[in-house]
């Protein structure tokens, strides 16, 4: 017997193989067996929508990395416009308001050049930390000095810490803060972060060296 009399027999009687799943290894579904066709074409299914999950998150995460490079360009063109360390902060403050809708950020600076600016802040401490950052720091921990540089309310939640470097020696920091505390994670990707850090980095020493 060949395999296409095997299938033509199936065919003519469906009942058989529920007569004999067990002996198939076939599962009943809602009361029914589910042939080996079936079955195929329920895993099928089955990973189509798995599929169609992931090509939603996929899409929505880089509608999110568009947004935010968008964002990017627009920081580095208020940047660009800064002539003096007022404009530049002025301008890192107003991006990150208008189009990340974040009001918290605190920039210190140890370079020379803004040793008779508000902005200066040369503890040890600070210092170090900086030094350490390899990476920007997103999540909920911040020292009692960076959490003094903001306002008492609201009551700050989680923190972005990001080393402001000349070369690979850091000249300050940026600090943004959030009372969200799902708003900066440890989960989170900095990549983006770091790029804007060395942009505001740039910026900065541009007007600096010329103070």
């Amino acid at each position: 017997m060949q395999a296409d009399d095997i299938l033509a027999y199936l065919d003519d009687n469906p009942d058989f193989l529920a007569s004999h799943a067990p002996r198939y290894g076939l599962k009943p579904l809602q009361e029914r067996v589910v042939s080996f066709a079936d079955r195929q074409m329920l895993d099928l299914k089955d990973r189509n929508r798995q599929l169609e999950a992931r090509l939603t998150q996929l899409i929505r995460h880089g509608e999110q990395n568009d947004q935010i490079v968008a964002r990017s360009h627009k920081l580095a063109l208020a940047l660009l416009r800064g002539h003096n360390l007022a404009a530049v902060n002025q301008a890192i403050q107003q991006v990150f308001a208008e189009h990340f809708g974040l009001q918290r950020v605190a920039l210190r600076l140890w370079h020379p050049a803004a040793e008779n600016s508000e902005f200066y802040n040369s503890r040890q401490d600070i210092r170090l930390l900086a030094g350490n950052l390899s990476a920007p720091y997103c999540g909920p921990y911040a020292s009692d000095e960076i959490i003094g540089w903001f306002p008492a309310t609201p009551v700050l939640q989680s923190f972005a810490q990001v080393a402001l470097r000349d070369g690979t020696e850091p000249f300050g920091m940026l600090v943004i803060a959030s009372d969200d505390p799902q708003r900066f994670t440890l989960e989170m990707q900095t990549h983006y972060l770091a790029q804007m850090g060395e942009l505001m980095s740039q910026a900065l020493l541009r007007v600096l060296d010329k103070a």
